[in-house]
């Protein structure tokens, strides 16, 4: 059978080819100008899906790399900080060694006055600033770390979220018994009245929680209680209060942490807990008092109490009551409280805190408290009870203080080692992502750019074809059946 090759097959035919031709010759056009090989997904959808891989990676990378460079800005100031308070320290630690050994009354007083000053030297470089953050205040940046004044233990007021729907009011109460900051959280899983609803607690400021309850009041935990007046509470209430220890510590001792890598987080701060904080006292006359004269008062710590070391000028002396966070002291046996001791930080069995009643059985006043143990030191409690020691010309408390200034260089140094370590670790991280990411941005390379020497090479012979495939048509053109005749 013989096929008919018609005017409108040849037509179609030729223009069939020249706009494939075209095509073909406007998709290595746009490659040129874009040098990419890839300019739209349907271009290559395999490839189009390795680039977005690879993109996405690239970018992860990228904030792993600001997470790391932020950290390392944070650790690079706290470093700096903690050096400069380690030489505050050093500075202190001079003085008790000089005034222990050979001081008198004259240079006990110009040295007291010195360490008055590096007193404030470290408060203002243990409450600086990164930014707008405190760098030693755990998770509670906006808060500044330390104070000058002692603050007994106490418990704040309780913060409700914005999303509540309780109608009631709740209030705390308590004694707070904790041994260290902390926020606890109660939810709300069930609804119902106070003593009916279910709830939850967390000691942690909401990050894990306990098993569900039912009860009223509740029972937060470490001496404080949440009370709930009236109104109905519903699923999703939330309620936090603060629990803070006695010291001069205003932060928590929660990690700040950053993610540099995947599943790779890192904790970057050094808290003031960790670093400049540890068993503390002080002391305080009470209102019933006036009955006291000088003397040096020792206590020691068992294994869960304290104990009075007996002194001949008290010998009805006894404790009247004590927790975690203070001791109450019964001087002449009427049984009323003239001594309050404050603490704060963990205090170990053996360790023993001494303080010195001075002044006129009218007028009784405390000095040189001083703690002794092991563990951790407080700092700012060292300095100020060598400052007093200074003051009252005791040669045996500002001793005492020797040992323990050593012990707090040394616990400075720690968290100053730390920091670096961090920073090393950084570091690393930091050259490993830059090692990936030029790996990853080669392959994107090799899949998504375009290799001009042969687009031009191919451009060039499609320039031809498309060229040859005009002056055919035109030729074809030009045919008529006056050509077979």
């Amino acid at each position: 059978m013989i096929n008919r090759v018609t005017e409108a097959i040849k037509f179609n035919m030729i223009t069939n080819s020249m706009f494939n031709i075209q095509t073909e010759y406007g998709k290595l056009m746009e490659k040129l100008s874009t040098q990419k090989m890839i300019n739209r997904p349907s271009d290559d959808p395999i490839g189009t899906n390795n680039i977005l891989n690879f993109r996405t990676a690239i970018n992860t990378i990228q904030q792993y790399q600001t997470n790391i460079t932020d950290a390392d800005i944070s650790l690079s100031v706290t470093e700096t900080v903690l050096t400069s308070i380690r030489k505050v320290v050093a500075d202190a630690e001079a003085i008790a060694i000089s005034e222990a050994g050979t001081g008198s009354a004259e240079t006990m007083d110009i040295s007291a006055a010195t360490v008055s000053a590096l007193i404030d030297e470290a408060l203002s470089l243990m409450n600086t600033k990164q930014s707008d953050s405190y760098l030693f205040s755990g998770s509670k940046t906006d808060t500044q770390p330390f104070t000058a004044a002692y603050r007994a233990a106490s418990i704040g007021t309780v913060v409700e979220a914005t999303t509540n729907t309780y109608d009631g009011n709740v209030s705390v109460s308590g004694t707070y018994i904790g041994t260290e900051n902390k926020n606890y959280a109660v939810r709300i899983v069930a609804d119902g009245e106070p003593g009916v609803a279910t709830y939850q607690v967390s000691s942690d400021g909401g990050k894990t929680w306990g098993s569900n309850q039912v009860g009223h009041p509740v029972n937060v935990g470490d001496g404080i209680t949440m009370t709930f007046a009236g109104g109905t509470l519903s699923v999703g209430d939330f309620f936090t209060v603060d629990g803070n220890t006695g010291g001069y510590y205003n932060g928590n001792d929660d990690a700040m942490t950053v993610q540099i890598g995947k599943d790779n987080n890192l904790v970057y701060n050094i808290t003031g807990a960790d670093a400049f904080t540890g068993p503390s006292a002080f002391a305080v006359i009470a209102a019933g008092g006036v009955l006291l004269s000088d003397d040096t008062i020792v206590l020691t710590r068992g294994a869960v109490s304290w104990s009075l070391t007996s002194n001949p000028n008290y010998p009805a002396m006894n404790i009247t009551a004590q927790n975690a966070s203070s001791i109450s002291i019964d001087a002449d046996g009427d049984a009323d409280v003239d001594i309050t001791l404050s603490l704060s930080g963990e205090w170990n069995s053996g360790d023993t805190t001494t303080f010195t009643i001075t002044g006129s059985p009218m007028t009784p006043a405390l000095s040189a408290v001083s703690v002794q143990g092991s563990g951790t030191v407080d700092l700012l409690g060292t300095l100020y009870a060598l400052k007093d020691a200074l003051s009252a010309h005791d040669t045996d408390l500002i001793s005492a203080q020797t040992e323990r200034l050593q012990t707090l260089e040394t616990q400075v140094l720690q968290s100053e080692t730390l920091a670096g370590a961090k920073r090393s670790s950084l570091e690393l991280a930091a050259s490993n992502h830059k090692t990936i990411d030029l790996q990853i941005t080669n392959m994107l390379a090799d899949i998504e750019n375009a290799d001009l020497t042969q687009l031009i090479t191919e451009f060039q012979m499609k320039q031809i074809a498309m060229q040859a495939s005009y002056s055919m048509a035109s030729k074809i053109g030009e045919m008529t059946i006056m050509n077979y005749l």
